[in-house]
């Protein structure tokens, strides 16, 4: 291990942070984590002095901070630009004696982090205003049941989900949502789940998966994904769209982890329900 640091020393880190969000989806319960033991280990491994070993880090530092600069976003990066540091000492610190307690340290500091510190901090630096679009929903954009009839969205509060079923975060998330939809069960109030088609995809393909699926909201079928994609600014599965009088009151993406996607959505529907002067029936 110790020679595969040394000469791979650039690249181990951003390899382990970029195959972690491939193999699991994006999801930072698993990307954290590793990220910042590989941090510890690199730190442990690496021979050079402390200025040199933190040159190692830059391809990393770069990685995480170039897009959330882009975006002015910094949501889903902050825990990584605290941490990062504190894992690099801590390897650097475990050099001179004790490496399996700072290890242990490191590892259980990581998985706190990954399973309660990201969602506790995402769900607190959520900014709602910003969702908050009024735009009109596109009227080109057609959506089906199973049956292949057209679906039309009316003039009740319409909570939309958008998955695709090559998302995995997607599949994660349908309990969460089916909850939240059971919750509000009322009249001034609907949720579907939208499958939006793979390419070359057939109808049967997706509706045998929503089969399988068998929750209790309603699922209904989009277009040609860059079609949908385009005519509603997202790129990103799985997004959530909230509609009132056919136009967009709320766009976003949630972290599937239960805790921080019930809270969110469940957030989100008692400020538009206020908005509306509605009444949950208990």
């Amino acid at each position: 291990m110790k020679l595969v640091f040394q000469k791979l020393k650039y690249f181990v880190v951003p390899l382990i942070y970029i195959l972690a969000g491939v193999i699991f989806y994006g999801d930072h319960f698993y990307m954290l984590p590793l990220t910042l033991i590989a941090c510890f280990l690199t730190a442990y491994y690496v021979k050079e002095g402390i200025k040199r070993m933190l040159l190692v880090f830059i391809p990393l530092w770069l990685l995480i901070l170039v897009p959330s600069l882009i975006e002015m976003d910094f949501k889903r990066s902050i825990l990584y630009l605290a941490f990062i540091p504190v894992c690099i000492l801590l390897g650097r610190w475990a050099k001179k004696a004790h490496f399996m307690p700072k290890l242990t340290f490191t590892i259980l500091l990581a998985v706190f982090l990954g399973k309660f510190g990201y969602p506790s901090v995402l769900l607190a630096l959520v900014d709602d205003s910003k969702f908050y679009d009024t735009k009109p929903f596109p009227k080109e954009l057609v959506f089906t049941d199973k049956y292949k009839d057209t679906v039309r969205f009316g003039s009740k509060i319409i909570v939309l989900d958008f998955w695709n079923t090559s998302c995995k975060p997607c599949f994660e998330k349908f309990p969460y949502y089916e909850k939240i939809s059971e919750k509000y069960q009322q009249p001034d109030i609907a949720f579907y789940s939208v499958n939006i088609p793979l390419k070359n995809q057939s109808f049967e393909e997706r509706s045998k998966v929503e089969a399988k699926l068998n929750y209790s909201y309603t699922t209904i079928y989009g277009g040609p994904m860059k079609k949908v994609q385009e005519a509603l600014d997202f790129n990103a599965y799985p997004h959530l769209i909230i509609l009132k009088d056919s136009t967009i009151i709320y766009s976003g993406n949630f972290v599937t982890g239960e805790s921080i996607y019930i809270d969110n959505l469940d957030k989100q529907l008692r400020k538009i329900i206020h908005q509306e002067g509605l009444i949950l029936q208990p």
